[in-house]
Formats: structure tokens, C-alpha cells, sequence
């Protein structure tokens, strides 16, 4: 019986060193037994979800799954979606041409699919921007979030068919006079503008639902808003102005309204009493927007509007305690920036 309890134990050894002497390369690594579908999908998940864009370098890039095994890269490289949103920093110290370069890799990599671009470049060469704006890839820009410093005329060689969101900010002390008009974007949705864009660029306003307009002066804001006709939500940071008083601006469809100043001391009183808004449900307005009498200035604006909000938000520092704003408006969900 000790013999034979000798030998089992002498042959699980045998086997356990001839596993350990067994070359690296003839052991299976179970993740490496699963079918190319799950690795797939488990390489979707490990981006942030589209249109987010992940970085085009380092260990967060899509870049790096090309890195581990052949298999891997095989698969990342024939996967269509993990190349269809870039993230170009702007302290990226990597020479301009090389960032077209890999650029033009994810366009071809993605084959086809909408593409989701962020470039923070502060002064895009003009072999740049003619590279960005260029028609083949205008065609396939579905979320283009950009930043340009002092540009000279900008052209947009073709349509953009797929456009659904468009956040440009623009940076030109020299006011350079030529707009920027668009191409033809029958699905374009969203913007954010900062107030240069806003001036120069030409959008079909009336297509948009969402708008964001920063840095904005109330006479800016007026122009746009009087064209953009169905928008559902929009935002405005205002910045200060004494030009006023403006005229009335209808947004019938509209139903979420933010409200704020650039700086702290960007007041513009009476401003909100000029957008008649029918729909609205949702206010979120910083009280300093609200001049002296903020209870007041809410009651105008209600009543002129015709409107009947569920929820508003009174944001920044406040002169008025919340149960006097409470008291006010009895059937409004309130909420307070503490």
C-alpha cells in the first residue's frame, strides 16, 4: 500500500515538472481560448462610449490592444468601431504631420463608420485645416468638436451628410471679417459656439434642437435665437452688456432653459423676461441675472411666457432664502446651488 502511494506521488511530480519544462509558448491562456465576438466586445467596453472620444496614444488608446498578441491585434485592427472617435490633445509634442498621418489610419481602420473628432489645436496649420475640412472627410464627420486660433478664411470644401453635433470655439483677435458658412448638414442637431464662432459662423439655425452659446453678448444671442426656431434646450452664458433694452424672442418648442453670466459680475437684468418660452419645464438661472427683485423678475417671465415649469434652480450667491422663493412658487420643484 506504501508502494503504491509512493508511486502515485512520484508520478504527479513527473507530470508537474514536465508541465513546468513545457515551452511558454504551448500553454494556452485561457482569454486567449475565447471566441473572437467576446474579445471583440470586450474591446468596445474598454473605450468610452461613442461619441466620447479616447486619446490616439497611451495606454487608453485603442492603440495599445494592437500591442499584446497578434491575435489581438488582428482582431482590434479588423473592428471597425474602435477607430471611429480620435482625441487630439493640445499638448500633444508630436509633429503635426505624423497626427495626419495616424489620423488617416483610424479613417481607413473605421471603414466607413461615423467618425467622433476632438482636435484642441490651437493653431492648425493650414495644410491642417484644408486636411480637416476637406470633402472626403466632411463626409464622414458625425461629431466635430474643434478649437482654432486666429484662422484666416476657413473653407469647408464639401457637405457633411452625417453631422449631428458641431462644438467649435474660435480664437481671432483680429476679428478677421469673412464668415464661415457651413456645408450642407441636413442632420446637424447640436452646436456649441463660443461668441467668435457664433458671429462668423452660418448654420442652419433652424434645424437645431440643442444650443450652447458661451462667452455670448445678449445682442449675439438675440440674432441666433430669433432663426433657431426648434430648439427644445438651450444655454446661454452671457456675458456683460448695457446695450439693452432687447427685443421679445419666441421659442415655442423650447422646454430646458440655462441661464448664467461669464464672471461674477456679468450682470444682465431683464434679459430672461425677453424670451417668451410656452414649453418650458425645467429653468436653471443664477439670481444675479435676476436684478433686485428676483421673485419678481420669475413672476414676469412666467406670466408673459405663459409657461408652467416643473423644476428651476436658482444658482449662485442669493439675497433671497429659500422660503421666500418657496412661498412664491408653491407647485415648482425648487432646488438651490448651496
Amino acid at each position: 500500500m506504501l508502494v503504491l502511494e509512493s508511486e502515485r506521488s512520484f508520478l504527479a511530480l513527473q507530470n508537474h515538472q514536465t508541465l513546468i519544462q513545457q515551452p511558454p509558448d504551448s500553454y494556452k491562456y485561457p482569454v486567449l481560448t475565447l471566441p473572437n465576438e467576446i474579445i471583440c466586445e470586450i474591446f468596445l467596453q474598454f473605450l468610452p462610449v461613442y461619441p466620447e472620444c479616447p486619446p490616439w496614444v497611451g495606454t487608453l488608446s485603442p492603440t495599445s490592444l494592437t500591442h499584446i498578441c497578434r491575435q489581438w491585434r488582428d482582431i482590434a485592427l479588423a473592428t471597425p468601431t474602435l477607430w471611429r472617435a480620435m482625441y487630439i490633445p493640445l499638448d500633444v509634442d508630436i509633429p503635426f504631420e505624423h497626427q495626419v498621418h495616424e489620423l488617416d489610419k483610424w479613417l481607413s481602420r473605421s471603414r466607413g463608420c461615423p467618425f467622433s473628432i476632438i482636435i484642441e489645436e490651437l493653431n492648425l496649420h493650414s495644410s491642417g485645416r484644408d486636411f480637416i475640412f476637406s470633402s472626403a472627410l466632411c463626409a464622414r464627420w458625425e461629431h466635430l468638436k474643434v478649437f482654432l486660433y486666429q484662422p484666416p478664411f476657413l473653407t469647408i470644401e464639401g457637405p457633411m451628410p452625417l453631422l449631428h453635433h458641431l462644438d467649435l470655439a474660435i480664437e481671432d483677435p483680429e476679428m478677421d471679417p469673412d464668415p464661415i458658412v457651413l456645408g450642407e448638414a441636413p442632420l446637424l442637431r447640436s452646436a456649441i459656439l463660443n461668441h467668435i464662432a457664433a458671429v462668423k459662423v452660418v448654420l442652419p439655425w433652424g434645424q437645431l434642437t440643442s444650443l450652447t452659446l458661451n462667452h455670448i453678448y445678449p445682442d449675439t444671442c438675440v440674432f441666433i435665437l430669433q432663426q433657431t426656431s426648434n430648439l427644445v434646450d438651450c444655454t446661454l452664458v452671457l456675458s456683460a452688456d448695457s446695450s439693452g433694452p432687447w427685443p421679445d424672442v419666441k421659442l415655442l418648442c423650447l422646454e430646458s432653459l440655462i441661464l448664467v453670466p461669464l464672471h461674477f459680475n456679468s450682470t444682465v437684468p431683464g434679459y430672461l423676461e425677453t424670451l417668451i418660452m410656452p414649453a418650458l419645464c425645467s429653468l436653471k438661472v443664477e439670481e444675479q441675472l435676476l436684478g433686485y427683485e428676483p421673485i419678481e423678475a420669475l413672476t414676469s417671465f412666467i406670466s408673459k411666457s405663459g409657461c408652467k415649469p416643473q423644476d428651476m434652480y436658482i444658482s449662485g450667491g442669493r439675497r433671497i432664502s429659500k422660503d421666500v422663493y418657496r412661498a412664491a412658487f408653491p407647485s415648482v420643484k425648487l432646488s438651490f446651488e448651496e
